[in-house]
Parts: structure tokens; C-alpha cells; sequence
């Protein structure tokens, strides 16, 4: 089986064998069964895959501050949900499918930049063969999914092109090319014919179907956008753009919104094309407004929190358990619940997305109200429910919560740098470089018998002229939150020592938690740095230098509209960097004198 290449995603060629389980059962059908038959097909050649725009000539377009199309394999998640709104509730999903990459801290951006392995591949394979099996063994699931029965229609070939028409448009989030529609007809018809029963044809169509790199990939190439045929373009003529089709930008909404295929509204409004040209930006809130009002949309919102966060890393968060006997899977697992639902709340109900920051109320059970220390912990149960916590209490805000404070610490100790980093760099979007080389970045172990505070450790640490500079970024943010231990536990004393948790912040005096909570929530930076976070996440890529108007734009959007995550959302979903690509200039120039070419051709046989 052939695999996509580790440096690229333009040319993709998958051999699609029958699982030795089938031949097992008695089918007949091999591998090399001719040309005509040919499951091993080139079911993405080149033409259809590569990053490059299909440009037509007559065809030329402004320029946009965006980034290059970009094929994004679907994440782990967004399979299996894919799946499941595929093909329905009930079946059973592969389970062994290799874990996400993150790159520059998102998954979506690791999807745009890496293509899938070998191992994985067999997987998918494995997968759709599977899937196949369990739909078309069970009569009344086939008859469902297929909607005719193709050994009692009056013409076969209806019934099989009209399930291949309706099905490919779902499996590929678009409609299926002649071309295309012609080969998985082949398929069903040989395949049928060699194993004597019509059910098992479709079977084998479905699997390859879903082993396709066009299920697999969200494959969004772009268009160049089309203009009036008076526009004829000059030889300064030479800003060009791409622009997503209609079925391109349906994925692109449903991925980011719902983690799942669009479903038959947005492909009805892509078919109509609403979402793209002149009608694109009105159709896109219109779908967006609809989106994010169902269930579905806490999926791909919650995603990004739990990314743009780092919650992953409580997934492998380990601590002393003899210092912390209290942090079980259960409470791991509340801790990364409780900053999501606080954060869907504020951003889907169109609350300040700053409120993250200082708002007393969030989501606890019992294993976290008791590891909180609030009253009535013992009533709760195992799941969450919403609370206000004590207005005089230490905590308020994302920065209080057991989960944050658990990622930013050792295995037994507390970690200020490690807070104050990911406040800098994720809250802040401020880059703090590496220690230098050769730079010794553990604390001295305090003196024998001596009682110190990690405060006084750092303190000496930052004495170090090599070490003083990104220090003095880091450590006084983590040291307002000295207050909690590895686990997020209040305590008032280390060591036996008194904290304290007073900092002077860029001639700001702040104590604890609450106080940084407000201070970050005022910050000028935090806005656009959600706004720069939100647009790495949704277009799969860092920012180009020619992006960073856009994003500063969208920082302002959201500021004017009182940081309303949705506004954000909004705004991004209509931009220039969601709606269109930018292209190669070279080949588009090839298209620009091919058009001017065939116009001047055109007035002088006239």
C-alpha cells in the first residue's frame, strides 16, 4: 500500500486491498483482479489533490493578505464524529487510531502540515473495510444508508448512481466529478459481477469510499474568482488571489464550528452559493449565527479552549502521589471539564471573553469543591455543577482553577516560571526565547537543613545576568499564585515559611490570583492575542507577516464590540484569510498573458 509522502500531500496514491478476513469467508475477489476493476484506485491522483489552483484561463483576481491553500487531514476527533454523523449512531468505531499531533500548539495546525503515516494509513484502511462490513451485514442499517435496493430496482444503475450522487456528496463534502462518479460505478459493477451478490459491490464502494485521501483530507484548493469579461488584465496586472468555493468554505465552517461534516443545510446552502462570491459573507453569518446556536458547537469551541489552554497536558499530568494521593484520573479528568465549560459558557453566551479571567463563578464536583475547600463539598456528586465561589476566597478566573494551576508545576513543587511563561506567551503572545546554551536552568538545592521558599531560590536563580532577563518576564506573574501548590491546593506557607504572593508588575502592585486576573484582564494585549490565537486555530497555519494586518484588525473588532468571543468569531469567518488563499504568482502571471493573449486574438478577428 502506498502512503502519502512525509514531504508532501500533492500526489497520493492508495492501493486498497480486500482484508484476508474476506477471503477467508469464501470471496474470490484478489487484488489484481484487471485494470477495469482495479482497487487499488488511484483514488487521488495528482490532478485532483495538488495544492495548486486548477486556474482557468480568462480568470484574474485582486489580491488578499492570506495564506496558501492547504490540504489539513481531519484530527482524530473529527474522524470518529465524521463518522458517526456519516453514517449514524451504533456502529463500532476504530478504537486504535494513532493520537494527534500538536504543532505550535494546535492540532489543526500539525493537520495542515503533516501528512498520515504508514500505520495510520493501514488503519483507516482497516477502519472502512470494518465499517463496511458491520453496515452491509445488517439489512435494515444497508437499505437505510443506500435508500433502494438495487436487486429489486427496475434499473440498477439508478439505484447505484443515485446512492453514489448522495453519498459522495457527504463523504467528500462536495459533489462527486463524472470522472469520479464513473469510477466507483465501475467498481460496484465488477465487483458485483466477480462475487455474484450486488450488496457486497456497494459494500466495497463505501469502504473505498471511506479509505478515499478525500474523506481522510479536508481538500481545499481554492478557485481563482472570476471577473467580467471586460476586465482584461494588464502587464501590471499582477495581484491574484483564491477564493474557497462554496463546498470548501461549508467544511471549513462546519470543522471549526461542530468538529464534524457539514450537515445537508450548509451543503443545500453551498449548493446554492450562498457561501462564497458576493453572497459569501451574509450567508456565512447566517450559517454561523445557526451553528453556533446548536448543541453541536460546543465541539469545535470547546477545542479550541482546550488547545489554546493546553488542557491536552493533563491527560499525561503526573505528580507525586505520595504528596498528592488525592489526584485521581477522575479528578484529572474534572479539572480539564470544569476550564472548558467556564470558557464555553462565557464565549457562546456572548459573555466578555476577559471575564475568563475574574469571574467567581465555574463548575465543580465533589473531588474538586473538596480540593477547593468549599463548603457542602460532600453533598456533590461525581458530576459537574455550576457554583460561585466565595467572593473573599483566593480564587476567581481560569488563572485559579486546579487545572491551570496543575499544568504549570513540577512533579512536587510549584513552578512560577512555568506559569508565567504560558501567561506571557499564550494570554500575552509575548515570545520568550530559550535559556542560552550551556545555561544551567535548575534552582540550587537550598543548604542542608535550611527552610526556603521557591520565591527566595528564584530570587537568587534571577542573580545570574544570563538568567535576569526572561526571569524578571516570567517569575513575578507565577508568583502571585504562589498561594496554590502542584495540584491547585490553597496553602498559606512552604517550607514552614510564610508566601508571599506580592509583586510589583510593570509598576503595578498585585497580590494573588484575583489581583493578576484583573490585571490581565485590562491588558491591552489580550484581546488581540485571542484574536491571533483563534486565527492559528481556524486556518491551520502561524500567521504570515502579509496576515498581520488582518489579525490586528480582528483584535480591534473584538475590542469595539466589548469582546464578545461570537463578534470574534464572526469576524474571522468573513475575513479575507478565511475566505480566500493566496497563489502562486508565477503561474497565475502564466494565466494573465495566456487571457491577455487570446483578448488581443479576439479584437483582431473582429
Amino acid at each position: 500500500m502506498q502512503t502519502p509522502g512525509s514531504q508532501t500531500k500533492s500526489r497520493v496514491d492508495w492501493s486498497w486491498k480486500m482484508p484476508k478476513r474476506w477471503l477467508a469467508q469464501g470471496h474470490k475477489l484478489k487484488v489484481s483482479v484487471g485494470a477495469s476493476l482495479k482497487l487499488g484506485l488511484v483514488l487521488l491522483p495528482l490532478s485532483s489533490l495538488s495544492c495548486s489552483s486548477g486556474i482557468e484561463p480568462g480568470v484574474v483576481v485582486p489580491t488578499v493578505t492570506a495564506g496558501p491553500a492547504r490540504l489539513s487531514r481531519l484530527t482524530k476527533g473529527q474522524y470518529l464524529q465524521t463518522l458517526t454523523s456519516l453514517l449514524g449512531p451504533g456502529l463500532q468505531l476504530p478504537t486504535n487510531l494513532e493520537d494527534d499531533t500538536y504543532l505550535h500548539g494546535y492540532t489543526s495546525v500539525a493537520a495542515s502540515e503533516l501528512t498520515i503515516s504508514p500505520r495510520a494509513a493501514e488503519q483507516f484502511e482497516s477502519a472502512a473495510m470494518d465499517l463496511a462490513e458491520q453496515i452491509f451485514t445488517d439489512k435494515t442499517r444497508r437499505t437505510e444508508l443506500v435508500g433502494c435496493t438495487p436487486e429489486t430496482a427496475l434499473r440498477d444503475s439508478e439505484c447505484v448512481l443515485t446512492f453514489l450522487r448522495r453519498f459522495g456528496l457527504r463523504t467528500f463534502r462536495r459533489p462527486l466529478a463524472e470522472d469520479e462518479l464513473a469510477l466507483f460505478a465501475e467498481l460496484y459493477e465488477n465487483t458485483s459481477k466477480l462475487l455474484g451478490d450486488k450488496w457486497l459491490g456497494l459494500q466495497y464502494v463505501v469502504a473505498a469510499l471511506l479509505q478515499s485521501p478525500h474523506f481522510l483530507f479536508r481538500v481545499e484548493r481554492g478557485e481563482l474568482e472570476p471577473r467580467s469579461s471586460d476586465e482584461l488584465p494588464s502587464e501590471n496586472s499582477t495581484p491574484y488571489r483564491l477564493r474557497y468555493s462554496c463546498y470548501e468554505m461549508a467544511s471549513r465552517l462546519s470543522y471549526l464550528l461542530w468538529e464534524t461534516m457539514p450537515d445537508d443545510e450548509l451543503l443545500r446552502a453551498a449548493g446554492a452559493g450562498e457561501l462564497c462570491g458576493p453572497q459569501g459573507e451574509q450567508g456565512l453569518t447566517t450559517q454561523a449565527m445557526r451553528m453556533l446556536a446548536m448543541p453541536q458547537a460546543e465541539g469545535g469551541i470547546g477545542r479550541f479552549f482546550r488547545e489554546f489552554l493546553k488542557l491536552n497536558r493533563l491527560d499525561t499530568l503526573s505528580k507525586d502521589t505520595k504528596l498528592f494521593p488525592q489526584l485521581t484520573p477522575t479528578l484529572r479528568a474534572a479539572m480539564g471539564t470544569e476550564i472548558v465549560r467556564s470558557a464555553l459558557q462565557t464565549a457562546l453566551g456572548d459573555a466578555d471573553i476577559r471575564d475568563l479571567l475574574t469571574s467567581p463563578k465555574t463548575f465543580v464536583n465533589k473531588e474538586l469543591a473538596t480540593l477547593y475547600g468549599l463548603p457542602d463539598a460532600a453533598k456533590l456528586g461525581s458530576e459537574l455543577q455550576p457554583v460561585e465561589l466565595p467572593s473573599d476566597g483566593p480564587r476567581a478566573g481560569i488563572l485559579g482553577t486546579a487545572g491551570f494551576l496543575a499544568i504549570g508545576a513540577h512533579q512536587t513543587v510549584t513552578s512560577p516560571t512555568l506559569r508565567g511563561r504560558f501567561i506571557r506567551e499564550n494570554l500575552l503572545c509575548q515570545d520568550i526565547p530559550p535559556p542560552p546554551p550551556g545555561v544551567a536552568t535548575s534552582l540550587m538545592p537550598p543548604a542542608s537543613g535550611e527552610k526556603t521558599t521557591l520565591r527566595q531560590r528564584l530570587t537568587q536563580h534571577r542573580e545570574a545576568p544570563q538568567c535576569r532577563g526572561c526571569h524578571q518576564l516570567m517569575d513575578p506573574l507565577g508568583l502571585t499564585l504562589e498561594n496554590f501548590d502542584a495540584i491547585g491546593a490553597f496553602r498559606e506557607k512552604e517550607n514552614e515559611q510564610p508566601i508571599d504572593a506580592s509583586v510589583d508588575l510593570d509598576g503595578q502592585q498585585l497580590v494573588g490570583a484575583r489581583a493578576l486576573g484583573q490585571a490581565l484582564h485590562d491588558h491591552p494585549r489580550l484581546g488581540p492575542c485571542v484574536a491571533r490565537q483563534l486565527y492559528r486555530y481556524a486556518t491551520g497555519h502561524l500567521e504570515t507577516e502579509a496576515e498581520l494586518d488582518l489579525v490586528g484588525q480582528l483584535g480591534v473588532r473584538l475590542q469595539r464590540q466589548q469582546y464578545r468571543f461570537k463578534s470574534l468569531l464572526l469576524a474571522l469567518l468573513t475575513s479575507e484569510g478565511f475566505r480566500y488563499a493566496s497563489v502562486d504568482t508565477d503561474v497565475a502571471m502564466d494565466q494573465n498573458s495566456l487571457q491577455t493573449t487570446r483578448a488581443a486574438a479576439a479584437k483582431g478577428g473582429n
